[in-house]
């Protein structure tokens, strides 16, 4: 038989709904979810290998789109692939030659007076050019390559920490942020205080960031990995609140320092009474706990006026 794209499709259908129902082993309710990829055998000219590889491909595509879907292939996807084959790979070499670099983004407080910075990492590889982190990062996090990209942004930011404070006479926090998967590198932890040692750096200075989201998919990991840093001296915030779970139950279990409102938010305020509504909550409920709030993507003085 060769079906048509609609029986195709309706077959994956079929299959992610069956899949979608829980297994239940003795007296366990197992749920999976599955991520389809489709290829044409005529469109690979019938080669095997050319099927398999494009499958695969749009196998990942679901993936991407979150789990639960069926993707067809299609030519634009595999120059999507390679670029993202080029990147993944190039990361290690773009460590060790130099081709990352860290941008410090200023944190001002009401009066306009800076506060601190949010560590950046940025990338201009000599062969690919600029990349943005919104591509290299995921890919990093897929392959496998992000704890090393955390332990270059720490160790670098270490290493030009004492010129960044010499800049302002204030004492200064800054932040870094760390990946879901970063939380359980067992061994990050002694890598920073190897770094802070070696650098002089005063832990209290020095800010970790987590989104959401990242924090509850590793609760248990996290909660050992934050004991820890807070029990060095650093500081911990919490990144996109209000776009995850967000629910209120985990905020009294969460040892944070600071909350951070996320640019979404930011974004629509007067122009949504919504969005003002749950932002003003959150400050409220930030301020009854006793953390800081930071606010992040302020572009406009009607925004910052409000906050």
């Amino acid at each position: 038989n060769n079906p048509d794209n609609n029986t195709v499709m309706s077959i994956s259908e079929r299959i992610l709904l069956e899949l979608n129902y829980p297994f239940h082993i003795d007296s366990w309710s197992i749920n999976i979810s599955a991520s389809i990829g489709i290829s044409n055998a005529k469109d690979s000219g019938f080669d095997i290998g050319k099927i398999i590889t494009q499958a695969d491909i749009a196998m990942y595509q679901s993936k991407l789109r979150g789990k639960g879907t069926f993707t067809t292939f299609s030519i634009d996807m595999m120059e999507k692939s390679q670029r993202s084959f080029q990147v993944a790979n190039s990361i290690s070499y773009g460590l060790e030659h130099d081709e990352f670099y860290l941008a410090y983004q200023s944190k001002v407080d009401k009066n306009q007076k800076i506060v601190g910075f949010e560590t950046l990492v940025r990338w201009t590889s000599k062969e690919l050019g600029v990349i943005s982190p919104v591509e290299f990062i995921p890919l990093a996090e897929q392959n496998g390559k992000i704890f090393l990209i955390t332990k270059w942004v720490i160790l670098r930011l270490c290493m030009e920490l004492k010129d960044l404070l010499a800049l302002h006479k204030n004492p200064l926090i800054t932040s870094v942020n760390l990946s879901a998967k970063d939380l359980k590198e067992p061994s990050l932890i002694n890598y920073i205080k190897t770094q802070f040692h070696r650098y002089n750096v005063d832990p209290s200075m020095i800010q970790f960031e987590v989104t959401e989201s990242a924090y509850l998919e590793n609760f248990d990991h996290a909660n050992i990995f934050f004991k820890e840093l807070k029990a060095i001296g650093c500081t911990l915030a919490l990144d996109d609140f209000g776009t995850g779970y967000s629910s209120l139950s985990y905020l009294t279990q969460i040892p944070f320092d600071t909350l951070k409102i996320d640019k979404q938010f930011i974004d629509y305020i007067s122009i949504s009474k919504r969005t003002n509504l749950v932002t003003n909550t959150i400050i409220l409920m930030a301020k009854a706990l006793g953390v800081k709030v930071c606010a992040e993507g302020v572009e406009s003085w009607e925004q910052f006026d409000y906050l």
